[in-house]
């Protein structure tokens, strides 16, 4: 071949770099790939895979190579050393061993569901199942993350390059790949704090549609109460059982921000009388299996907003925002208060909501939760806070 460099030739050739000594371009018939040709101390001969052209410029290339080969001149064998990884362990049992050997142990149950989710759905389809976890490069994520995006979803795009991230974290620690050759050093996707809670007129409309869906679907109707009367979060509500509730309020022995208790106003108490007990079900909000809690709220979610005539986006955690909103627009409530209410670790956060001393606590959340009423029924209105 030509010294010239060229991207692209007969497949089955290559391109051997004149100033780079084993670095090669090996061309395909759909693709060109890089590879680096170097001999060990010992003689063994090495023909490493460093990245397809697409991914890395003749330049880039050419700085890969010289960094490898000045390990080579110190008596090392990258390529050897990927070798000595063992049976090559693929990037499905990386997604096992992420969820059952770490995630299922360190995590929360709901962020271990959504590191299996996002393997399951993304990564493992993605850089296909039986990928070496030691072959993956910064060039696959950067593929992996433009093609999530370019789905329309940004966020779970950075999801899974964060779970990802962690895999090879693990990967390193497991030895299946070489120390400090984590792949995912890629920039994300920007991320905008969301903004969003019921409008005055929204409010009112999705306080008549709660009322006329509550004969139907009591414990639906009752969950939607209660995060509207605590500022709870939905996976504490859903998790929530019966004996959890005591005087002084709603007893969460594992909440994102650990134990705590969350304190009920007394609009909330009175939605808790109108969700009918099940025998045999512990559960405060019941599912349709038998003894446990409700975990789809996705369809109901949709009837409710259609029956308001709400076609903005609304989610359910807006209504966190709403009850945080409410209560400071009220006047009766201040920041600390509302963070307190809300089990938040910093104002910060609180701050972000509030687009949104300790007088007992059960004061403020009556005072928050009456606000939230009072806009629902046109006796208040939001204002935002910044």
């Amino acid at each position: 071949m030509s010294d010239k460099f060229s991207k692209t030739g007969p497949a089955g050739t290559q391109w051997n770099d004149p100033k780079t000594p084993g670095l090669r371009l090996r061309y395909g018939s759909t693709k060109s790939t890089w590879y680096l040709y170097y001999r060990t101390k010992a003689g063994k001969q090495r023909n490493m895979k460093l990245a397809d052209e697409q991914f890395l410029t003749l330049t880039a290339a050419r700085e890969r190579a010289k960094e490898l080969l000045a390990r080579v001149a110190k008596g090392e064998d990258p390529a050897g050393e990927l070798m000595k990884l063992g049976d090559r362990p693929t990037i499905e049992m990386l997604a096992k061993d992420h969820y059952e050997k770490h995630a299922l142990v360190k995590n929360k149950p709901s962020q271990a569901r959504d590191v299996e989710s996002l393997y399951r759905v993304h990564i493992v389809p993605f850089l296909k199942k039986d990928t070496a976890v030691a072959d993956i490069t910064e060039e696959d994520v950067t593929r992996m993350h433009d093609h999530i995006t370019k789905q329309g979803k940004k966020t779970r795009a950075n999801r899974a390059c964060d779970i990802l991230s962690k895999g090879m974290e693990l990967a390193e620690k497991w030895k299946w790949r070489p120390k400090n050759s984590n792949p995912v050093d890629i920039e994300r996707n920007k991320e905008k704090k969301r903004k969003r809670y019921p409008r005055a007129d929204e409010a009112a409309r999705l306080l008549i549609a709660i009322e006329k869906m509550q004969k139907t679907d009591p414990h639906f109707t009752g969950l939607v109460y209660l995060l509207l009367f605590t500022g709870a979060r939905l996976t504490e509500i859903l998790a929530a059982r019966w004996e959890w509730v005591q005087e002084d309020g709603l007893h969460l022995p594992d909440s994102k921000t650990g134990e705590k208790v969350l304190t009920l106003s007394d609009l909330a108490r009175e939605k808790l009388k109108e969700i009918p007990r099940i025998a045999g079900n512990p559960h405060i909000v019941v599912g349709r299996r038998k003894g446990q809690h409700m975990v789809n709220v996705h369809k109901p979610w949709k009837r409710l907003m259609e029956s308001a005539g709400i076609t903005e986006s609304l989610w359910r955690h807006d209504l966190r925002r709403f009850f945080a909103s409410a209560g400071l627009s009220s006047g009766s409530v201040s920041l600390d208060q509302v963070g307190g209410l809300l089990a938040h670790a910093s104002t910060e956060t609180t701050k972000i909501y509030a687009h949104l001393m300790t007088a007992p606590a059960q004061k403020a959340a009556n005072a928050t939760a009456s606000a939230v009423h009072d806009i629902m029924t046109g006796g208040g209105k939001v204002v935002a806070i910044r």
